[in-house]
This record gives structure tokens, C-alpha cells and sequence, in this order.
């Protein structure tokens, strides 16, 4: 089952360049991230999934490096919807980080 979270960058003061909100989708059954959403202060919007990961022909088994309990807690988020995720995916230009060339 897909789950969708928002969040807001975890330090009060934001680093250059990094996003000010990031949106998950989350699946628990695999335990993994399988896209992401960053939002800047700027209002670019960048995205990233499993699927484009691979594209780089390397697997991409999840969007973090450890489990969603590890991973996620502590993290302040909330839940959207499916919607409101696809709205802002639909916005994103793709950026992989894992699987770079």
C-alpha cells in the first residue's frame, strides 16, 4: 500500500540549494521510497523515482539507503493525498541521485 507524506526541511535554517519541502511516496509492504518530490524556495521543483533511477540500467531497490523506520523517525511530516503528490510530480523536472552518470 502507497503512502504519501510531506515534510519540511528538518533544520530551522535551510543549507543553499537544498529543497524546503520534500514529498514522499512511501511503500510500506517493500519498505522503500519509491518517489520523491523537492520543493524549493525558488518554486523549482525537482523529482526522482526508482524508475528513473534504473534508467541508468543499475537496480534502485528504494530512494533511501535504510529501512522506512530508520529513516523516517522522528521526521516531522504529515500525510497527503495521492493527488496532491501527483500534482506536484506532474510539476518536477527528473534529477536522479543515486545512479548518476
Amino acid at each position: 500500500m502507497l503512502k504519501h507524506l510531506r515534510a519540511r526541511w528538518p533544520d530551522p535554517t535551510i543549507p543553499a540549494g537544498e529543497p524546503t519541502l520534500l514529498l514522499y511516496e512511501i511503500d510500506e509492504d517493500a519498505d522503500a521510497v519509491v518517489r520523491t518530490v523537492d520543493i524549493f524556495a525558488d518554486g523549482s521543483i525537482t523529482r526522482n523515482s526508482i524508475e528513473i533511477e534504473e534508467r541508468s540500467g543499475q537496480a534502485c531497490p528504494s530512494l533511501i539507503d535504510c529501512s522506512l523506520a530508520d529513516g523516517f523517525t522522528g521526521v516531522d511530516s504529515e500525510a497527503i493525498t495521492h493527488e496532491d503528490f501527483d500534482a506536484a510530480w506532474l510539476k518536477g523536472i527528473d534529477k536522479p541521485f543515486w545512479n548518476v552518470r
